[in-house]
């Protein structure tokens, strides 16, 4: 956020309303964008959806790409901090089950990146792919990768493991469920909420886990 200033510029909110303003313009485009697609929201909508004016998401934001940016960024930041944690020396043996189900759990609460993945990042000419890649893929994809590999030559996983193909099973498994959940939810009798969420988080954990676990040594 801009620093604050005590003389309130042109387009600015009262300084006591700021946040409240931002986590307003924050949950209008979470909804708007889920229900209609990004490229059909317009600025306008979303500010009259908070109660404010265009010139709040200018402030905040600069425009409405950046209010997008802003909000995948806060949904996954927590996810990036963890991984780093994870990857730091020192921290002991890393739990790769965490890490799903901290995963799962932000794309369970945030169903609006889901469709945003869908419409804006592999459909074809998706505008926000470039954004997508570089920063969020790009940065939180070789992390997990580098912490698999770590795992399997410490000896904790299979020493066979392929740390990119891990990667990338360990992702399907946790985000094909909600790409395919208008799908697959109505067939299978699933929403995925509640104790059912974290059963599906329990399952989806414990079938990965499972995978890449080194086998158990043969008896002679």
């Amino acid at each position: 956020m801009r620093a604050k200033s005590k003389t309130r510029s042109r387009g600015r909110p009262a300084e006591a309303s700021e946040e409240d303003v931002r986590a307003a313009l924050m949950a209008a485009a979470r909804q708007l964008f889920l229900k209609h697609g990004f490229a059909k929201v317009t600025a306008r909508q979303i500010a009259a959806a908070a109660g404010t004016t265009p010139a709040m998401i200018h402030y905040y934001f600069d425009n409405k790409d950046g209010l997008f940016r802003t909000m995948l960024q806060e949904a996954v930041e927590p996810l990036r901090h963890l991984l780093t944690d994870v990857l730091r020396p020192g921290m002991g043996v890393p739990d790769i089950g965490l890490f799903m189900a901290a995963q799962l759990r932000t794309v369970a609460a945030n169903p609006w990146i889901a469709t945003l993945i869908l419409n804006e990042v592999l459909a074809e000419g998706g505008r926000f792919r470039a954004i997508f890649m570089k920063d969020i893929a790009g940065q939180m994809l070789p992390m997990l990768v580098e912490l698999l590999d770590r795992e399997r030559r410490a000896g904790r996983i299979r020493k066979d493991l392929n740390p990119r193909l891990a990667a990338l099973s360990l992702l399907s498994l946790n985000m094909f469920p909600f790409l395919t959940r208008v799908v697959t939810g109505p067939l299978l009798g699933l929403k995925l909420e509640g104790a059912e969420l974290e059963e599906f988080i329990a399952h989806t954990t414990r079938v990965f886990l499972d995978g890449i676990s080194r086998p158990a040594p043969s008896r002679s």
